[in-house]
């Protein structure tokens, strides 16, 4: 059975059974899990989230990170992180405000900084060009040379 295929949170919940408690507070709670029917591990992340905007209601969600014989001993004997997110790098299970357990790949989330430098050096170039431009006599060169270094910097972020 595949470990990451969506399915109903308290199917899924009714076949898992606690291995061992790692760690509890009054929002977060780590523990590693077992599935009763075809022997997977997980690490289970829960949490609760207060809604504010909506009257301070509670809301409780699950994630499941399954598990490696080796990263189940590892974390069993305090040998491996296992904190939220910084050690879910592997796709997951997670849960929503329905009643589903659906899969989330993190990596599609990684290498976001380059995104982000380049944002800000497009931002930066269209500062320039907006404190130039009252300023020039040639407009027209002034936007052909802002063009160009747009492309420049969208290039660099594509390779």
């Amino acid at each position: 059975m595949d470990p990451l295929l969506p399915c109903d949170k308290h199917d899924f919940l009714s076949r898992i059974e606690t291995v061992k408690e790692l760690e509890q507070t009054d929002f977060e709670a780590y523990s590693v899990v077992k599935d009763r029917e075809d022997g997977q591990h997980y690490l289970r992340y829960s949490f609760t989230h207060i809604n504010l905007s909506e009257g301070g209601r509670r809301d409780e969600f699950e994630h499941f990170l399954p598990l490696e014989s080796d990263d189940v001993l590892a974390i069993l004997f305090s040998e491996q992180d296992y904190h939220f997110p910084d050690n879910w790098k592997t796709p997951y299970l997670r849960s929503g405000t329905d009643e589903r357990l659906m899969p989330f790949d993190p990596s599609e989330n990684h290498g976001l900084e380059k995104d982000a430098e380049a944002e800000l050096a497009l931002l930066e170039k269209l500062q320039q060009f907006k404190q130039q431009w009252n300023s020039t006599e040639d407009k027209e060169s002034l936007t052909r040379d802002l063009f160009r270094d747009l492309d420049a910097i969208i290039k660099k972020t594509d390779e």
